[in-house]
């Protein structure tokens, strides 16, 4: 077996494999493609080669699948990621209730990851934050009993542990101060996403009486 299937957390999911060959349906890599994008947040051709060519080969039938259970597939070959979204008609059953919603120090380095890769031109390579930029970014709202440091900084730990555990964020081996942002940020936080959590950060920076970063002039700054 592939070691890209073998990822899966058991190689017979709902009796996939145990299936008789000349039963209609799916062929094998296409059917393991939709249990991936069932099972994950987003897949990528980064870490899935396999996947993602099923995905691609495979694309008009998986997403019938997924619109029969009301999600909805989102491909970005720029990017080379792809996930699925839920519908989100009054009358849709919700069927992603399951995935546990990022806090809100988690979402507002969401949103700061969303901004650096903005401000990157995808050609130069990977986009690349250190924990000073992602501590720079949340200390502008320190809450009470952020004061001596300890607090604000096991705030900063669980946020980008949150992240990570989404492969959002990918750890430097060889130095853990360094994070590799993934380009499913782009998008999976689309433009409505962003002002929403813009309005959200600057009322928190509103709160605690801090200025809110220049986001106009980094960027301009950024683009010179």
């Amino acid at each position: 077996m592939n070691a890209e299937w073998d990822n899966e957390e058991s190689s017979d999911v709902d009796g996939l494999d145990g299936a008789d060959a000349d039963q209609p349906g799916l062929p094998e890599d296409a059917r393991r493609a939709l249990v991936s994008l069932l099972r994950s947040r987003f897949v990528s051709r980064a870490r899935q080669r396999q996947v993602w060519d099923a995905l691609l080969a495979y694309e008009e039938e998986i997403r019938e699948r997924l619109a029969d259970l009301f999600l909805r597939l989102v491909i970005d070959r720029d990017l080379e990621v792809a996930f699925k979204r839920q519908e989100v008609e009054e009358d849709v059953p919700r069927l992603l209730r399951r995935e546990k919603p990022l806090s809100r120090d988690a979402s507002f380095v969401l949103l700061f990851l969303r901004q650096e890769y903005a401000y990157t031109d995808a050609a130069d390579g990977p986009v690349v934050v250190n924990r000073s930029q992602v501590d720079e970014f949340l200390r502008a709202y320190r809450e009470e009993g952020d004061g001596d440091g300890a607090r604000f900084q096991s705030r900063v730990n669980a946020a980008i542990r949150a992240l990570a555990d989404l492969q959002l964020l990918t750890v430097d081996p060889d130095a853990d101060y360094l994070f590799t942002v993934s380009p499913v940020v782009v998008p999976l936080i689309g433009v409505d996403e962003v002002l929403r959590l813009e309005a959200a950060y600057r009322r928190e920076l509103d709160m605690v009486g801090s200025a809110p970063p220049d986001l106009e002039n980094d960027r301009v700054e950024r683009e010179a």
